[in-house]
């Protein structure tokens, strides 16, 4: 028994036993020609038996008596069967990858494709290779991080969010294996699905391929809270090189992928001062730390010893923890009524020196330590 790779030449061998059965539990992805010779019988030969990542295809022959000098062809049919197990998947290949458009270039969009697969992440995990889809989605019902990823028949997976965390180069990949379903034995940790991506090889001829990518912002919409659109230049550029080092052997093969982005922010819809923030006057900021529930109850309240003693200090009157938060009109008159953010603007006078800048930057700079003390109060 002969199995010839008709891409790189090579050749693996093996014998059946007593029975007539036999196996090749290690070949590599790609196109085969079979070859079975035994004494006394015709050879038979099948080609164009493709092998896809993460499958086993069976062939079965029989061989008719004869000489050895006479030979059975047959080729391969187009579309082939998986007898061998019951896992369901789907197989992506590297030319539909590629000429699918792909707003940054990632396997990872592709997934949606396979059906079981939800169209929508919920948003977690972090993005990888450049801000790319980290390929969390849910498959079988699953929760997003219950999917394995592998490269190469390595683990491809980060262990925080169980996402991918090596995303390869488009023009790279072969082929993508997608399973959804009763998987292996061997893929029993994960009860979500399982993503095997396979990547090109050198052949015994050189092969090249270069791209460029550009998008821009000529045909996009303006943002209708913005005066004019946002600048964008995106530009993705890169190839592939590959081929033999010993002919039949040894092949190396690599690739590069550049990005290059400038991208602008709208300003959209931005909290600016108020009026009456401009003049000194925060009582409309603390206005927001003393509303009531519908019982009349604070809804904030100084958290912590902490905070507590601090707002003492700087306003000159006894706070303590767990008591509301009131304006100037709500202070008792022996002025042990709470914490008064109304008088923030006067804390900030004595805390921050008054600088030669202008009067302008001098209040805004105030102003934005006061919404921050006022906003982060309770939690100080």
């Amino acid at each position: 028994m002969v199995a010839v790779n008709t891409q790189t030449g090579i050749q693996s061998s093996t014998q059946t036993n007593a029975e007539g059965f036999y196996s090749f539990p290690a070949l590599a992805a790609g196109r085969y020609d079979i070859h079975i010779k035994a004494t006394g019988f015709q050879e038979y030969g099948q080609t164009g038996l493709v092998l896809d990542v993460n499958t086993a295809e069976r062939v079965d022959a029989t061989l008719k008596v004869g000489t050895a000098t006479q030979q059975v062809e047959v080729s391969a049919a187009a579309v082939q069967v998986e007898t061998s197990n019951t896992q369901m998947g789907q197989v992506i290949g590297g030319t539909k990858m590629t000429t699918l458009p792909l707003n940054g270039r990632s396997y990872t969009d592709l997934l949606a494709l396979q059906p079981g697969v939800a169209p929508v992440s919920s948003g977690g995990g972090n993005r990888v290779s450049g801000d790319l889809n980290p390929g969390q989605l849910s498959i079988s019902g699953q929760r997003e991080s219950a999917n394995g990823f592998m490269i190469n028949g390595g683990s491809a997976e980060e262990k925080l969010y169980m996402a991918a965390a090596i995303i390869p180069d488009l023009d790279s990949i072969a082929e993508v294996r997608i399973l959804t379903n009763s998987a292996d034995a061997e893929y029993g940790f994960y009860s979500g699905g399982m993503v095997t991506v396979l990547t090109k090889s050198g052949t015994n001829q050189f092969h090249a391929d270069a791209f460029e990518f550009l998008h821009n912002p000529h045909l996009d919409a303006r943002n209708s809270y913005s005066p004019e659109r946002g600048v964008l230049h995106q530009n993705q550029f890169g190839g592939t090189f590959g081929g033999p080092i010993l002919h039949d052997k040894l092949f190396f093969f690599t690739d590069y992928q550049g990005t290059r982005l400038v991208q602008g922010v709208d300003s959209g819809l931005i909290a600016v001062p108020s009026a009456q923030d401009r003049t000194g006057d925060l009582s409309d900021v603390s206005s927001l730390r003393t509303q009531t529930n519908q019982q009349g109850k604070p809804l904030y309240t100084v958290a912590g010893s902490g905070w507590a003693s601090t707002l003492s200090q700087e306003l000159g009157y006894p706070v303590t923890a767990g008591e509301p938060y009131r304006d100037k009109r709500q202070r008792r008159a022996s002025r042990a009524g709470g914490c008064e953010v109304h008088f923030l603007k006067n804390v900030l006078d004595r805390v921050i020196p008054r600088p030669s800048a202008p009067r302008r930057r001098n209040l805004a700079l105030k102003l934005a330590i006061a919404r921050f003390l006022v906003a982060c109060g309770s939690s100080l």
